[in-house]
């Protein structure tokens, strides 16, 4: 017996073709469906904790190449000592200076330096010096015009 219709019980000499479910599941339960959707919300976290792990793993240097210095050039501002062999950043790290003659004539002064970085030794490769330009404050006097009324 064929049904037709949600609401027919069936019609013996209906033409029409039987009712068939879309997806051609027939008898899946709730149970099933829930079962289902609940593996797939345990799964898919895990597959991204397990991607999320693996870029880390990639990012992450390996024992020889951590002591290693890093060949990136980076900026560092601070104030160089007045010996001129160290520099103490804005953060207050000291970093040693490997070549301290390219800080020559620039002791005691704000400083921002391009250099390569070795953190395992706190100690730094100067490639170029620029000088830091001081901030200028306003300085104001209550007695001016511009606070007179």
């Amino acid at each position: 017996m064929y049904l037709n219709f949600p609401f027919d019980l069936g019609f013996n000499g209906s033409k029409m073709a039987p009712l068939q479910h879309p997806f051609g599941i027939v008898g899946c339960t709730m149970k099933k469906w829930s079962l289902v959707l609940l593996a797939v919300a345990l799964v898919m976290p895990a597959r991204a904790l397990a991607q999320y792990s693996s870029k880390a793993a990639e990012a992450k240097p390996s024992g020889l190449k951590a002591s290693k210095s890093s060949t990136k050039a980076v900026t560092i501002s601070g104030q160089i000592s007045l010996d001129g062999k160290a520099l103490v950043s804005e953060e207050n790290d000291i970093w040693t200076v490997s070549n301290p003659n390219v800080l020559a004539g620039h002791e005691g002064q704000q400083v921002s330096v391009k250099c390569q970085v070795n953190p395992d030794k706190n100690e730094i490769h100067v490639f170029s010096v620029k000088v830091a330009l001081m901030e200028l404050k306003p300085a104001s006097n209550k007695t001016d015009s511009a606070f007179r009324r």
